[in-house]
């Protein structure tokens, strides 16, 4: 960790550019998360029927609105592209930063792999002749390829592809409930609420988290953003509102246009709803922002997971040859080379529960330290600076403390159908983190907080 090492003049970092502004963070956060709404949330309705997804749809809303406050907060005071890997390192220890850095990573490539599999599995629905896998890899490519050139197009293609993507939500809700766009049958409601007793209602929680997977991910832009202060939480907010409303409306419209035995086992469930509608127009409208929504949020992982890695590589947790940023770009280029062969090897599988399972894993570690971090943050910051927080968070640190709890639970209902993946995963992870801390247990944790962040020295703890 200490050991002096010599960089090539090009791999010398000149730091990331600070161009992005509210709607970018908005764009990356929806844009990353929207993709959910479209697919894998229905396998809620599997488990515990349209009850049980309600159930799921309120509960991690619930939790992924604290987390996001809990993200803003943090985002909005460290500045930092690491996100929710930076906050451990400062608040909790090397230890639990690494563990955090590296599910923050596997958690955006296992999702990048199942934006991509759907996407490829959309063109061979429209094209029999088309294989999966190579399309698959092309998607995959294409978007390492707009990342490695910037973030701004990156993420102004986000915007575009996520905006149009939402408002073909929006269209179709509006139409269904004005009589437009198909009839909607409360029949569904009635035979398929409950098909497998209330433990099937408890079992639904272990997918609610897709509706919102990733919305943490819009603080990691933090130090690329103009004025971090003000963008991250703005956008941060207003990306879980948006979410919140998809989530409901995407509910209401397919559990009326789809029976229930159906709906739980789609591979892409509000174009089968459209279909179901039999309005061409809805047809076509869901057809593009699904195939949107996927390329967005595949877009958006990229992003996300190469600042993880780099923000990893920079602390030499990792080899700091992957801290290199790119001296036209401007972009972690190694790292968002990287994120490829990893996604390449999840979309391999071609198992869309499993990939997506493992993202979900992933993320509860993260919603589980990310509130812990914020926790020590504010213990070991008590005063109520503008220069520490410019934005504070309400309710806390309660909020903290229940969405630890909900993320735990939410961890805990994985054993129904999933227990072997929830075990690798879990033990994945403590490996993770036993090695790190071992293998960096002679770093420092203090830190010279007046030149890292320009703030006092600490409360201690």
């Amino acid at each position: 960790m200490t050991d002096e090492i010599t960089k090539d003049p090009l791999e010398e970092s000149t730091g990331l550019v600070k161009t992005l502004r509210p709607y970018h963070v908005w764009a990356l956060g929806v844009g990353i998360v929207l993709v959910g709404e479209y697919m894998g949330w229905n396998f809620t309705v599997a488990k515990g029927g349209i009850l049980g997804s309600l159930l799921a749809l309120l509960v991690a809303g619930t939790m992924y609105l604290m987390v996001s406050l809990c993200a803003s907060e943090l985002g909005a005071s460290t500045k930092s592209a690491g996100g929710p890997y930076d906050w451990a390192r400062l608040f909790v220890g090397p230890g639990a930063a690494a563990l955090v850095g590296l599910a923050v990573y596997m958690e955006y490539i296992a999702l990048e792999a199942a934006d991509a599999i759907v996407v490829a599995s959309i063109a061979e629905s429209i094209f029999p002749e088309i294989q999966v896998f190579p399309v698959t890899l092309l998607v995959i490519t294409f978007l390492t390829f707009m990342n490695y050139r910037g973030v701004v197009a990156a993420l102004n293609l986000n915007f575009a592809l996520t905006f149009t993507a939402f408002a073909a939500i929006l269209v179709f809700f509006a139409m269904n409930v004005t009589g437009f766009g198909g009839v909607w049958n409360p029949g569904n409601l009635i035979s398929g609420a409950i098909p497998n007793g209330f433990i099937g209602i408890f079992a639904a929680l272990q997918f609610g988290p897709w509706f919102y997977l990733g919305i943490e991910g819009a603080a990691m832009s933090a130090e690329e953003c103009k004025h971090p202060s003000r963008a991250v939480p703005l956008g941060q907010q207003a990306g879980m509102i948006t979410l919140l409303l998809a989530a409901g409306m995407t509910l209401y419209v397919c559990s009326g246009l789809i029976p229930t035995e159906q709906l739980g086992v789609s591979v892409y469930p509000l174009y089968e709803a459209a279909t179901n509608s039999g309005v061409q127009l809805l047809v076509v409208l869901l057809a593009i922002g699904t195939l949107f929504t996927c390329l967005a949020s595949a877009n958006g992982t990229i992003c996300d997971s190469s600042r993880s890695w780099y923000a990893l590589s920079k602390d030499q947790f990792l080899t700091p040859w992957f801290s290199a940023v790119h001296p036209k770009y401007r972009t972690p280029y190694r790292a968002v080379i990287f994120t490829m062969p990893i996604a390449i090897a999840f979309a391999f599988s071609g198992f869309l529960d499993q990939v997506i399972t493992f993202s979900i894993t992933s993320g509860l570690v993260c919603y589980v330290m990310i509130p812990f971090s914020l926790i020590r943050f504010r213990k070991m910051f008590p005063q109520h600076s503008n220069k520490v927080r410019p934005f504070v968070g309400p309710l806390q640190p309660w909020i903290a403390y229940f969405t630890i709890f909900l993320a735990l639970v939410i961890m805990s209902t994985l054993q129904w159908g999933y227990r072997y993946n929830l075990i690798f995963g879990l033990l994945f992870y403590a490996i993770a983190y036993f090695y790190f801390n071992w293998r960096y247990r002679s770093l420092e944790s203090t830190h010279d907080w007046g030149e890292e962040m320009g703030w006092p020295e600490p409360v201690r703890t």
